[in-house]
């Protein structure tokens, strides 16, 4: 394979490419750093200095990612589905068990309606699913509709999540960093309907302003309501810079143990030449 073939096939790939951009940056920063170091203080002190340098800088980055939620950072919140019922008896959890007990113009006792957009999303993406959605093909699946306007959304309720911490710590700035808060379960439930068949448009048919009448989607009456059941998961958006602090944490101080015994080779060495 020729240079120029070689050549093609990084510009061709988008992923190598990256793969070789950051190797690249990574080699000029630190490896600009560690000749400049191994010049003036040898292969070996070069190198430690180097990597205890990295790892220093690694530390103070990942102790600002874990502070304030930023850079290599975990999972995002989001609702998780746990289950599609058209009764909320069925469903293996207490607290939305209440919900069969109430009609949908009724709000049960520690349940709130809310117009969560989040919710709503979530039990979109898990009830619909297009003729090209692989979902299709399961056995079990939870494709009912092929469209969002194919139903229609009564209410989003949700109950649960209130935060706690341990041993009754205040909330203030100081605990909010250094003492996470734990929360209850939180669970919101979406409960959709599906509509009654549209007819076809009739080009005939005209209104008094010469336009053609569309024919209005209408709720089914016998069809069910379908409890879209989710629960909140907090995500771990601090987990991975916590990680990270604490692996650049260890390196960090094993780089500056072994400065320090060189130290204390050399002053004993010194001492032992003074006697």
């Amino acid at each position: 394979m020729t240079a120029s073939n070689l050549l093609g096939i990084v510009r061709w790939d988008p992923v190598l490419t990256g793969y070789l951009a950051v190797i690249l940056a990574v080699s000029v920063l630190c490896g600009s750093v560690y000749l400049l170091l191994a010049t003036n203080l040898g292969v070996r002190l070069g190198f430690l200095v180097a990597w205890t340098g990295l790892w220093g800088w690694m530390l103070l980055m990942s102790i600002v990612w874990w502070v304030f939620g930023i850079g290599w950072i975990g999972s995002q919140p989001g609702w998780n589905v746990l289950q599609v019922a058209t009764n909320p008896a069925v469903v293996p959890t207490e607290e939305v068990q209440q919900l069969s007990a109430y009609g949908l113009d009724q709000i049960p006792p520690d349940w709130t309606v809310v117009d969560e957009a989040d919710a709503r999303s979530a039990a979109d993406s898990h009830v619909v699913c297009n003729d090209a959605d692989p979902r299709r093909l399961l056995a079990v699946n939870s494709c009912l509709f092929s469209a969002a306007t194919d139903y229609f959304t009564h209410r989003v309720v949700v109950t649960g999540g209130e935060r706690y911490r341990p041993l009754s710590i205040p909330d203030n700035v100081i605990t909010q960093y250094f003492f996470p808060s734990r929360g209850r379960p939180n669970y919101a439930v979406v409960q959709i309907q599906p509509f009654a068949p549209v007819a076809d448009i009739d080009p005939n048919q005209l209104n008094e302003e010469g336009e053609v009448i569309l024919p209005q989607a209408e709720i089914d009456d016998d069809a069910p309501v379908y409890s879209v059941v989710m629960v909140r998961d907090h995500g771990s958006v601090r987990l991975r810079p916590a990680l990270l602090s604490i692996f650049a944490a260890l390196l960090f101080g094993l780089g500056c143990y072994h400065l320090h015994r060189r130290d204390q080779a050399i002053w004993a060495v010194r001492e032992a030449a003074g006697q």
